[in-house]
């Protein structure tokens, strides 16, 4: 007699996959990670992999959309907050943003920016699948700066999907230099570009 499926370890089996391979992709590359490695982060049977995805790329995919869904959380958490006003939220976020920096010693930076870079130009679903992911996070922070005024950050002159767009932009460099200085020197100037104390 076949044994009763249980979905309930099947789905915690694919979430410490997930998880695995974000932690692996953050410390070194998607293209230096060897599934083995997820495996052995992950304890899980290496049957299990094929299990649930059928190549790398399928698994990369995955890995970016539970990443995303993750910041999407985030952000939401901050950017929607109603006991502050828009712009205070604003900065919550990316000070939450910088804390998850330092506490990883201003290393690894944001899975988002190290996939985009690393695979965005070369392999045309990464590329689709980022794409849609930067738009969404920005289009979080673009509700939040619908109710701002716009020229207390110095972007009055844009709508506020382009103040989004600009704010993630600038926030992407930053996380990119600051993985070469190591230290939290382009975060504290951003945020005091931005916000001017």
């Amino acid at each position: 007699m076949a044994r009763p499926r249980n979905d309930r370890a099947l789905a915690e089996s694919r979430t410490r996959l997930l998880d695995a391979g974000l932690q692996a992709f953050r410390a070194t590359s998607f293209a230096e990670t060897g599934i083995n490695e997820v495996l052995d982060r992950a304890s899980v049977p290496k049957g299990s992999f094929y299990h649930y995805f059928r190549t790398k790329t399928e698994f990369g995919l995955a890995v970016a959309d539970h990443y995303h869904a993750r910041q999407i959380a985030f952000a939401r958490a901050a950017l929607q907050d109603p006991a502050k006003p828009p712009l205070a939220r604003l900065r919550t976020y990316f000070e939450a943003a910088r804390a998850d920096m330092a506490a990883r010693d201003f290393a690894q930076g944001c899975l988002m920016c190290n996939l985009t870079t690393e695979l965005a130009d070369a392999v045309p679903d990464f590329q689709d699948e980022l794409d849609r992911h930067w738009r969404a996070l920005s289009a979080e922070i673009a509700q939040c700066l619908a109710e701002a005024d716009l020229s207390e950050i110095n972007l009055g002159h844009l709508t506020a999907q382009e103040a989004a767009d600009w704010l993630l932009n600038a926030w992407s460099g930053t996380l990119t230099r600051m993985k070469a200085t190591r230290d939290d020197t382009p975060l504290a100037l951003f945020l005091r570009s931005i916000f001017k104390d």
